[in-house]
């Protein structure tokens, strides 16, 4: 499964591509594509199944794909792993941060990591943690399931006071959306990029709020008509039949079919710039479009990305 983040302002914009790895066999071959790093030694490590790594559910790489013409694109800017609900801290800050950056967290990150997660309401949990370090930032991305919007300020409240108001001006955008998730990034500190995602488990053609949604975005001018459309034509699918020319023939022949999928709606915001609005397109092997519409991000899930 892969998703394409896309900016939904008016105008061109990069656009990333987010893979899903979730068996060995995947992150062995991805492994053996990258040179060497921190990225590949821990899909290495996580491909092992009786490696300290084995909590992690499934990993997401994040593909910038705005780079110069000759550029070597093929290394991930962001890497993401998706955790077990029950999450234990210090194995989190102890093994799983350092295997995938590299390096062990600060004492001060870890302490601020620490409280962030005790500080979670029963009903919510850490679903993904990401590395930066791909982006040149030491900086680590928590994304919480569980806050409706409400809760998302109070719980900003007590950790980061000073982002609350840039984050009350989008919360309502989001009202009467499902499976809300909250992201932002530690450092030595809390930085101030809040991120708010939501989507729904049926895709447009049975879950009007979708339009909704994106109705709202263009309102607030964070959307423009055209992309509204665009998004909101995506989910569909494809074969050999329908798309002869672009079909990988030479690798899976004329069978299957891809589906296309909306996975998410993201807006991030800052308290010094205008908030930017995002949606991640989902598209995959059939028998695996039941994940397209699942509770992801980065990358989010992003999958995943500022």
């Amino acid at each position: 499964m892969a998703t394409l983040e896309a900016r939904l302002a008016a105008g061109v914009s990069p656009v990333d591509l987010s893979v899903c790895l979730g068996t060995a066999c995947q992150a062995d071959a991805m492994a053996a594509r990258l040179s060497v790093s921190p990225v590949r030694k821990f899909l290495s490590r996580w491909a092992e199944p009786e490696e300290s790594l084995a909590p992690v559910r499934s990993v997401w790489l994040e593909f910038d794909l705005d780079g110069e013409p000759g550029e070597d694109r093929f290394s991930p800017s962001v890497v993401c792993a998706k955790l077990p609900r029950d999450v234990d801290p210090g194995w989190l800050t102890g093994t799983l941060l350092p295997s995938l950056s590299g390096r062990p967290s600060s004492s001060r990150q870890s302490d601020l990591i620490h409280l962030c997660l005790g500080a979670l309401p029963a009903s919510a949990s850490l679903l993904y943690v990401f590395s930066l370090q791909g982006r040149g930032s030491d900086a680590v991305r928590l994304e919480i399931f569980g806050l409706e919007p409400a809760r998302i300020l109070d719980y900003l409240s007590g950790l980061a006071p000073r982002m609350v108001p840039a984050v009350a001006q989008i919360t309502p955008l989001f009202a009467g959306v499902e499976r809300l998730h909250l992201s932002f990034d530690i450092a030595e500190e809390i930085l101030p990029r809040i991120g708010i995602e939501g989507s729904f488990p049926r895709q447009p053609s049975r879950e009007p709020r979708w339009a909704d949604l994106l109705t709202r975005l263009v309102e607030r001018r964070l959307c423009s008509t055209e992309k509204r459309e665009a998004v909101l034509a995506w989910p569909g699918y494809d074969s050999f039949w329908t798309a002869p020319q672009r079909w990988p023939v030479s690798e899976i022949g004329a069978r299957g079919f891809c589906v296309r999928s909306l996975s998410h709606v993201k807006v991030v915001c800052h308290p010094d710039r205008e908030p930017e609005a995002k949606i991640y397109l989902t598209f995959g092997p059939a028998e695996r479009s039941g994940a397209a519409g699942a509770a992801s991000s980065p990358a989010s899930r992003s999958a995943f990305s500022t």
